[in-house]
């Protein structure tokens, strides 16, 4: 009998915990990638925070209200400002198309219209648009036609979006004055699991996210200075505000081109083909390219993984989980790479260990 409560209490006790991690993980479920966010959020702000608080002598509440503020207006209030001129402008947006179509296109440039495999196909199809062929123009309204619920389903991404935001500054305050409880809990429950070895594990993450935020902001403001640059060159008026959105924009993979491809089309009405190609060229193929260089570099000055590993890191989240996802690969990959190289490393200590501790036969004596 005594045998068996041995085992029996254990196995319910561990059913028990089992279980009640479970019911937490599904009642935290709905409020992860909030709380991830504003984890991210706090701890790259966290050093202006601390000087803040030094400022107003030791207070916590105020510097944490300043900085959320900040954020709302450089994260929160575009989004708000998309969300209603989207919502505005969906219905004119089609019928401008429809309109501008049906009216008569410009002719397309030579050297498009004899590419070589597509030119004349491109050719014949915009010589209908042109011409008013009704199967034509018909056939691009069935196209079209999906562009509403598109711009819809973009209005709702904004929308989750913003509920997302909010509801991380919400748990970022909360973070920031309690953050130095949070820490010291967080680190006790790393050396119950894992030791010394799992603070280690996590100065690591740690040193990984914050190359990935600085990555996000230099990323930002390199291809902000591109995109100004882009815009610059070929005369637009006002290129400084056109690269500050870029800037912003460069948040989202890709985001610059779909400012600066609109932006080319119009150039190209205007009758500014060579500037036109050129800007939707540099648009794509260097300022959202640029993403895919300047982002690695950043993390590799914060972590000690492979630039390799670190650009599939950031590709593979993102494909994976979004845009957290930028953060959550690289850290993921850094964390296992450095347990492969510390379970490496130990293993070659012991094998050296081996070879010293083993007696050297004795020599043979002729």
């Amino acid at each position: 009998m005594k045998r068996t409560n041995q085992w029996v209490e254990p196995a319910i006790a561990t059913c028990a915990v089992v279980l009640l991690l479970a019911l937490s993980y599904q009642i935290l479920a709905p409020f992860i990638a909030a709380l991830a966010w504003a984890g991210i959020l706090v701890y790259a702000s966290w050093k202006p925070y601390e000087k803040l608080s030094k400022l107003m002598r030791g207070n916590r509440l105020l510097p944490a209200l300043l900085l959320l503020g900040i954020f709302a207006l450089v994260i929160v209030l575009p989004l708000v400002i998309a969300g209603i001129e989207l919502s505005a402008n969906i219905d004119g947006i089609s019928h401008w198309l429809q309109v501008h179509i049906e009216a008569g296109l410009p002719p397309l440039p030579h050297w498009l219209m004899t590419a070589p495999g597509v030119g004349p196909k491109i050719a014949e199809f915009w010589s209908g648009l042109s011409q008013g062929d009704p199967e034509v123009i018909n056939r691009l309204k069935d196209w079209m036609k999906p562009l509403g619920g598109m711009l819809l389903l973009f209005g709702k991404a904004i929308g989750s979006g913003l509920m997302l935001m909010l509801m991380s500054l919400a748990f970022a305050f909360f973070f920031y004055v309690g953050g130095h409880e949070i820490v010291r809990w967080f680190i006790r429950v790393l050396n119950r699991i894992g030791g010394k070895r799992a603070e280690e594990l996590l100065m690591i993450a740690a040193g990984t996210v914050r190359g990935v935020v600085y990555g996000f902001i230099g990323t930002a403001l390199v291809q902000g200075a591109l995109a100004w640059f882009g815009y610059w060159l070929v005369g637009v008026e006002n290129a400084a505000a056109f690269g500050l959105v870029s800037c912003f924009l460069s948040l989202i993979p890709g985001g610059p081109s779909l400012l600066g491809l609109p932006v080319a089309f119009w150039l190209y009405q205007q009758g500014d083909t060579g500037w036109a190609v050129f800007l939707g060229i540099w648009m794509v193929a260097v300022v959202s390219m640029a993403d895919n260089v300047v982002k690695p570099l950043f993390i590799g000055k914060e972590s000690n993984l492979p630039f390799v590993l670190i650009l599939v890191g950031v590709l593979g989240g993102a494909l994976a989980w979004g845009v957290l996802g930028v953060f959550l690969g690289p850290t993921l990959l850094a964390v296992s790479y450095a347990l492969l190289h510390n379970w490496a490393a130990r293993q070659i200590e012991e094998d050296d260990a081996e070879q010293v501790a083993a007696p050297k036969a004795p020599e043979s004596t002729s």
